[in-house]
């Protein structure tokens, strides 16, 4: 069983996805994990395996992460991803955890943007 505290941290961080996202439609499905990798929570069609995805996220910003920094480009803030069905965002929530946000191809990309990087800002402290 788990802890009661992790329960009413879920609670919260679905809470703020939940108002990030429906500040933008189109947004099909978004996961919270570790830098290292690992799923906190998600809410990703059944189909979706969230251990997965969520060490590929991971490494994508890693390698995003360290790009930017060879190239003198200062600090990651995002990596969005566009591709023949969709956008994906992947954004920093502070110093442990990674929110990435999928959504349909003709979301607007600043309407993205803003909605991972509100959830990203309210989620940082808490994590």
């Amino acid at each position: 069983m788990m802890d009661v505290d992790f329960e009413e941290l879920r609670g919260k961080i679905r809470e703020i996805v939940e108002e990030a996202t429906s500040l933008a439609t189109g947004i099909k499905a978004w996961m919270l994990l570790s830098k290292e990798g690992l799923p906190i929570d998600a809410a990703v069609p059944e189909s979706l395996e969230a251990a997965e995805i969520a060490a590929m996220a991971a490494s994508i910003l890693g390698v995003a992460d360290l790009a930017a920094e060879r190239l003198d480009q200062g600090q990651l803030e995002e990596v969005l991803i566009t591709n023949e069905h969709g956008q994906i965002i992947l954004k920093s929530a502070g110093e442990k955890a990674i929110i990435v946000l999928a959504a349909r191809r003709d979301m607007k990309p600043g309407l993205l943007v803003y909605a991972a990087k509100s959830a990203a800002d309210r989620i940082a402290p808490l994590i």
